[in-house]
């Protein structure tokens, strides 16, 4: 390295200038125009507003307005504002641990007006003047008196023009609209409180009363039907609503967590909302669900992401329990299936309902309880079996109803709760085979069988190794077809490979092993064994569904067949 004249090397670290630091700050902040829409959002919100208004044009490049009447501010605080680490909100390290606003490091209006052209309208509410301020690219380039009402307007421009290389990274204008819409959706169903108006192009895109109601609030941002069939969640630590299992997305992006009104995005709280509807919802599919969690702020970090995106708790397990928990009690409430009039002809399709037209629904009355099993859910109405139809279905008459099930998945039912409840309680139930099958197993097939063998005898299997690649199987579960025991060992093995929490693995083992050894469709069945079925499905703790979450049972009013067959 050059030396100077001194003999002294030349320093290599250097204080960058703050136009460079304001550019860096403002990248992990401001990472396209949606982001805008949440600060300004979420600055309102903590202003105390309770009315927001805001305006988007050209995908937000052309304009961002946010309008809010909250307590605004004086002349003296507006150009201090967009200073970065300017905050009215926090005062001490110790403050930051029990901060309850939605913004707190005071970079949010200075990383926006570092990337463009910003001017802010403020006056208090507890009275004085109002003032303007106008800022480029951090730059001051106006401050007077203006006159407004009380509460504050920010208008944001020309965002990006300074750093044409975020630009590229944006994506279509329609898909930046409708990231901006699915935010202010999300900070409107998080204030239930506040009216939220959002204007994309002057097209009026979502208008919320304000008026508290969550329900409302989500028939805004959703629609009426889908906001009537939501389940309440009513728990101490946690408030909201998900949707009943026949009321799902292709993809999570509907599932809003909130912890003390904060929107978070936190992979485990979803999958804890998602756990909640084991064996009552199809694969691949996923629940819609507003949930706000009340957290004492000293048991949660807010100050682990630059955007506020993510959080960490002290005793994460505890609060994945408590969501976990609180959804599976809303479930329990869930309706049966019921088949209506489509609306559009004499088709009828099947959907859920809270109150079965004339059908009294509660324990069947020849079934006895299944042994230490809680029964909390949805029960059926009591049954009598008529016969089969099509070899797949049974048909059934309740009291002013007709019943319809299909015998594979309420045998998978019945079979998935018995094996449960029998893995549950470490109680193996094995038969052996009369002619044991060889197996020749993949490498990793037999490496899970080594790993698991121990599992494997508590689901029935009992196997031994024959020769290098293969097991010989000498004892299945008692419940499974003796033809099916080896495809069904292999299958298991397979499952296996994944990665599975304990619980996890449990009942997805009971899962494959009920479908497995359950009837097939287009079966016979003896008029004996389906009254039986119908028995044990009367007492398991779903009858509504399969562990898959394809429905059981499907119940035909006769007020509707009257109406279908336009009777009295």
């Amino acid at each position: 390295m050059p030396r100077t004249d001194t003999g002294i090397e030349p320093a290599r670290i250097t204080i960058l200038p703050s136009s460079v630091a304001d550019g860096i700050a403002a990248g992990e902040v401001v990472d396209r125009p949606a982001a805008v829409v949440k600060e300004l959002a979420e600055n309102a919100i903590d202003a105390g507003a309770t009315r927001i208004h805001i305006r988007v044009e050209a995908a937000g490049q052309g304009l961002i307005e946010a309008v809010d009447d909250g307590q605004g501010m004086n002349p003296a605080d507006l150009p201090v504002a967009f200073q970065r680490h300017a905050t009215s909100k926090l005062r001490s390290l110790e403050d930051l641990r029990t901060i309850r606003t939605l913004g707190f490091r005071g970079e949010a209006l200075a990383s926006i007006a570092a990337v463009a052209d910003v001017e802010a309208v403020s006056r208090s509410r507890s009275g004085g003047e109002g003032f303007r301020v106008r800022i480029q690219g951090a730059e001051l380039i106006a401050a007077e008196p203006a006159g407004c009402p009380a509460g504050t307007r920010v208008s944001v421009q020309q965002l990006f023009f300074n750093t044409p290389a975020r630009l590229k990274f944006l994506k279509q204008p329609a898909t930046e609209n409708a990231i901006i819409s699915r935010l202010v959706g999300e900070l409107a169903l998080g204030n239930p409180t506040i009216a939220f108006r959002l204007d994309v192009d002057r097209r009026r895109v979502l208008e919320t009363s304000g008026t508290g109601d969550l329900r409302a609030t989500f028939a805004a941002v959703y629609d009426s039907q889908m906001a009537t069939a939501m389940l309440a969640v009513e728990e101490s630590t946690v408030r909201g609503l998900i949707s009943p299992p026949a009321l799902h997305r292709g993809t999570r992006d509907h599932v809003v967590i909130l912890v003390n009104g904060r929107r978070i995005h936190h992979r485990n709280l979803a999958f804890a909302v998602e756990q909640a509807y084991r064996g009552l919802r199809e694969p691949d599919r996923f629940p819609l669900a507003v949930l706000d969690l009340l957290v004492d702020p000293g048991e949660v970090d807010v100050n682990v992401h630059p955007t506020k995106r993510e959080v960490r708790f002290r005793n994460e397990g505890a609060v994945f329990a408590a969501v976990e928990r609180a959804c599976y009690r809303a479930l329990r409430q869930s309706p049966l299936y019921e088949l209506q009039p489509s609306g559009t002809g004499p088709l009828l399709e099947l959907r859920e309902t809270a109150v079965l037209s004339g059908v009294p629904v509660g324990p069947h009355p020849e079934a006895p309880r299944q042994e230490g099993r809680e029964i909390d859910g949805p029960r059926l109405p009591a049954l009598e079996y008529i016969g089969q139809l099509l070899h797949g279905y049974l048909v059934a008459e309740a009291p002013a109803a007709i019943v319809l099930i299909d015998q594979h998945a309420a045998h998978e039912r019945v079979l998935f709760d018995r094996i449960l409840h029998r893995l549950e309680r470490g109680q193996p139930s094995s038969q052996l085979l009369l002619i044991p099958p060889v197996l020749d197993l993949t490498p990793g097939q037999l490496a899970a069988f080594e790993e698991h063998e121990a599992w494997l005898a508590t689901l029935g299997f009992e196997a031994e190794r024959f020769g290098p690649h293969a097991i010989r199987l000498r004892a299945a579960p008692a419940d499974m077809p003796e033809g099916r025991a080896a495809r069904v060992l292999e299958l298991v093995l397979t499952d296996l490979l994944g990665e599975r929490t304990p619980d996890r693995r449990l009942r997805d083992s009971a899962a494959l092993l009920a479908c497995h050894s359950a009837v097939r469709f287009g079966d016979a069945m003896t008029p004996e064994s389906a009254r039986q079925l119908l028995s044990s499905l009367a007492v398991t703790a779903e009858p509504i569904s399969c562990p898959h979450g394809r429905p059981t049972t499907l119940i035909l009013p006769d007020d509707q067949l009257r109406r279908l067959f336009k009777r009295p």
